[in-house]
């Protein structure tokens, strides 16, 4: 008897899942050595979400044309697409999944109040209706888990990626959490290595965003995640002393060098007329923007922090209704961070854009070319390294097979990559399915 021949999305995908099983890699096949991450089927379109990162170049590009035919050769899928599980990290950088922005919150001084801001901003962000992470990068000597009341271990996911823990809504990352046995002297590489495994490894749920608490000093954790995570900004914080400040001008320098925007600069613990609150501090801090004059920041006049013991215990702080001046000013910062991020999306992707950025570089050019034969409509794809290299690729390609692009639109999307946007002739030919050009 004839097996009758998968209808559903979730048919249809137990069927793709059984031909990728015939595909022969080292070692076995993509789903017996962990390659594939999602198999996503709809509408007729299945798309493969593939960990890259364990594949050298030529077996990357192998890999994907054996999955797009494995695709296409299943009984109700009229088109095959390839993703990198890591699309969205920085070309040279650290994978962020599950997070929508990232903001690092440093200084090079320590003891100026960075953790108690990152917490408290978290806090405030998550009454405002955000879901929030926390990621501690301190690794000598952090403290966001002890504020926030967050408790480990850790645990991990069946492949080994660690899992956020939750405090009060906010989900939390931190080597406190992992190092069981106390304090680890922690150095060079391993620095390294522990920070791109917590964050770039984490499993993130959903987040619309994770704010990373920077260690003090520019040594080899701060380098590393200034250097390769996916930041949309950063919040340098500072007490009113020229030791703040000198600190702050430094730490924004490294922003500035790998074109991390500074949101701007956050004056702590400041002097304040509220009675019961005296700052060991003199002044204000409003001037501390203008003595900052080395680093360019988008916003000004960010509102200062007062020296408020409440600010000590963020759990019991409230940032809905706040009734204190710390509070006031933090919620006040949470608002100036979520209208940075409103306005630093950059130029729109469009909605249906295919997402080409972590495949091999002959992957993305034979995947422009098949994404442009589904049909005679606009076709917008995201890609890193050179977007005129692959326009004329997909040109020349085109025009062996009798068709030609209208128009093509190229925009910058900056630490995201490209978007290209190809408008096909109108007489465009439309395959019924679409096969790797040759």
């Amino acid at each position: 008897m004839t097996a009758e021949p998968p209808e559903t999305d979730d048919e249809i995908r137990r069927a793709v899942v059984d031909r990728v099983r015939e595909v022969q890699i080292p070692g076995g096949d993509p789903i017996s050595e962990q390659l594939l991450e999602d198999v996503i089927v709809e509408d007729g379109i299945v798309t493969f979400v593939v960990n890259f990162g364990r594949l050298d170049q030529r077996l990357g590009n192998r890999v994907t044309d054996q999955l797009h035919g494995a695709g296409l050769a299943t009984h109700g899928v009229d088109h095959a697409r390839v993703e990198a599980v890591d699309a969205e990290a920085p070309e040279t950088g650290l994978p962020v999944t599950g997070v929508d922005s990232l903001i690092a919150v440093g200084s090079a001084k320590g003891g100026v109040g960075k953790s108690t801001v990152t917490v408290s901003l978290a806090r405030a962000l998550d009454a405002a209706g955000l879901d929030v992470a926390v990621f501690d990068a301190n690794v000598h000597a952090p403290d966001a888990p002890d504020l926030l009341e967050a408790e480990g271990p850790v645990q991990s996911t069946p492949s080994g990626s660690p899992m956020p823990v939750l405090a009060e809504g906010i989900e939390v990352i931190s080597v406190e959490l992992i190092a069981e046995d106390g304090p680890v002297a922690w150095r060079g590489a391993m620095v390294h290595d522990v920070v791109t495994d917590l964050l770039g490894n984490a499993v993130w749920e959903d987040r619309d965003v994770l704010l990373v608490d920077l260690p003090p000093g520019i040594g080899e954790a701060v380098t590393t995640l200034v250097q390769q995570a996916p930041l949309d900004g950063a919040l340098l914080v500072s007490t009113p002393t020229s030791a703040g400040t000198r600190s702050a001008e430094r730490t924004g320098a490294l922003f500035e060098a790998y074109g991390v925007p500074t949101i701007g600069v956050v004056s702590n613990m400041v002097a304040t007329d509220e009675e019961g609150l005296e700052s060991p501090y003199e002044g204000d801090g409003r001037s501390l923007v203008e003595e900052i004059n080395s680093v360019e920041v988008a916003n000004e006049s960010l509102e200062p922090v007062p020296f408020d013991p409440s600010l000590r215990e963020p759990l019991t702080s409230d940032f809905d209704e706040p009734s204190t001046a710390g509070e006031t000013a933090i919620e006040t910062l949470a608002s100036d961070v979520q209208e940075f991020l409103a306005g630093s999306n950059g130029p729109e992707v469009p909605e249906d854009a295919v997402d080409l950025r972590g495949l091999p570089p002959t992957a993305v050019q034979r995947h422009s070319v098949a994404e442009f034969g589904v049909g005679d409509a606009p076709v917008s794809v995201l890609m890193r390294g050179d977007p005129e290299e692959l326009v004329a690729v997909v040109e020349t390609s085109l025009e062996s097979d009798g068709r030609s692009i209208a128009e093509s639109r190229i925009r910058d999307l900056g630490r995201d990559g490209w978007v290209i946007e190809f408008e096909p002739e109108s007489d465009a030919a439309t395959p019924s399915k679409s096969e790797p050009p040759a």
